[in-house]
């Protein structure tokens, strides 16, 4: 008897126990990974993003740490849960609150993806050869539109392999930047408008950086197991927090003029050495890919919502199309530009589409339960005629 009940425990902890630890780390991880690779672009690999919202303000942007990662993870886990309902809920779509959330959305990935092909430019034309014509960008935004064009499963199975190798060659560089550090590390300055200014600059970068995933957050929110919604959203926010700490400090910890270079982590990178930096630019490369193909993704399903057409392979032609057009256009301004003076912008943006989103959410919420409610008291009406 006891023999069979050791079987039957080895038996419960080999193929169930451990098979649904494996299964549930591998389901949180793969979309933990979807969804830091959305936000991980070339602003935030590149470290430009990070020094124009916290660094430049000093070592006292650490303390706005804590605030930026529970803001991300309530934010991650709204979204995901937004998304785990709205397949089910009638949005009414000719609503002014659908078509001002969906306006504001194509404005955001506009920005977030000419950014993505001016960071490309920008970042090749240095690291390689420069030459006239944009035969880098080209390239790039041709493998994103095919990716597009084969859905969000393709989406997912490549920022799974390609995502924890950006977050390693990011932490990498962070680490190693310490090894040069020619200056010693600044005294904290407690200046009130630089708090002011931080605390303006996390709610903008959380609002900049939630608005911009929110399409591939609400399909995997969709997707996901509604028991991994927490832990997803906890992964994640863990993850961008370690990373952009150990941006700021590599950045604030080496030469000042480091803050003024367009790229700061590449510029440490090839400080390292040559071939480090070579390295590194291909792993800012894959962080740009990433993005572009969420932030398109993204454009394409908003359009054709809002064109009331369903999301197929006939359908996602017209706007891949368009969104290469305009994410070409608004790029001409330049990468540092655009980062500078049209991400703060995004971040008031984002502010207001996840106000405009709530109340999508309550007025869908409310309509389906209305109609719920219409129905039953419908039937009893009918039962009591009949009666």
């Amino acid at each position: 008897m006891c023999i069979y009940f050791q079987k039957l425990f080895k038996y419960i902890v080999k193929n169930l126990l451990i098979n649904y630890i494996v299964k549930k780390f591998y389901e949180i991880f793969k979309y933990s990974m979807l969804i830091v690779g959305t936000i991980v672009g070339v602003g935030l690999a590149s470290g430009q993003e990070i020094v124009v919202f916290f660094a430049q303000y000093g070592f006292i942007s650490l303390v706005f740490l804590i605030p930026i990662f529970i803001l991300f993870y309530f934010g991650i886990k709204t979204f995901l849960n937004f998304g785990k309902y709205k397949y089910n809920l009638d949005f009414i779509r000719k609503s002014k609150i659908f078509l001002i959330f969906n306006i504001i959305s194509l404005i955001i990935f506009s920005i977030i993806g000419s950014s993505m092909i001016a960071g490309i430019n920008n970042l090749l034309n240095q690291s390689l050869f420069g030459v006239n014509f944009p035969i880098w960008s080209v390239l790039i935004v041709t493998f994103s539109s095919l990716m597009v064009f084969l859905g969000i499963k393709s989406l997912s199975n490549f920022n799974f392999i390609i995502v924890p190798c950006i977050l390693l060659g990011i932490i990498y560089i962070c680490l190693k930047g310490f090894t040069i550090s020619t200056l010693s590390p600044p005294a904290f300055s407690t200046d009130f408008n630089n708090l002011i200014m931080l605390f303006f600059s996390t709610i903008s970068y959380v609002c900049c950086n939630l608005a911009t995933s929110n399409k591939v957050l609400f399909d995997t929110g969709f997707k996901i197991n509604k028991k991994y919604i927490k832990l997803t959203a906890l992964v994640s926010s863990f993850i961008l927090i370690i990373l952009i700490f150990l941006i700021i400090i590599s950045i604030l910890a080496n030469d000042r003029m480091i803050i003024y270079i367009d790229m700061p982590l590449v510029y440490l990178s090839f400080l390292i050495s040559y071939p480090v930096g070579i390295m590194f630019s291909l792993i800012i490369l894959f962080s740009i890919i990433t993005t572009l193909i969420s932030t398109q993704y993204s454009f394409v399903q908003v359009y054709n919502r809002i064109k009331n057409k369903e999301n197929n392979r006939k359908t996602k032609i017209l706007p891949i199309i368009l969104s290469i057009l305009i994410f070409y256009s608004i790029s001409l301004l330049g990468f540092d530009k655009i980062i500078k003076y049209t991400y703060p912008l995004i971040g008031g943006l984002g502010l207001i589409m996840m106000y405009y989103q709530n109340l999508s959410f309550k007025s869908g919420f409310n309509s389906a339960n209305n109609k719920v409610h219409s129905a039953s008291k419908q039937t009893e009406n009918n039962r009591a005629s009949h009666n």
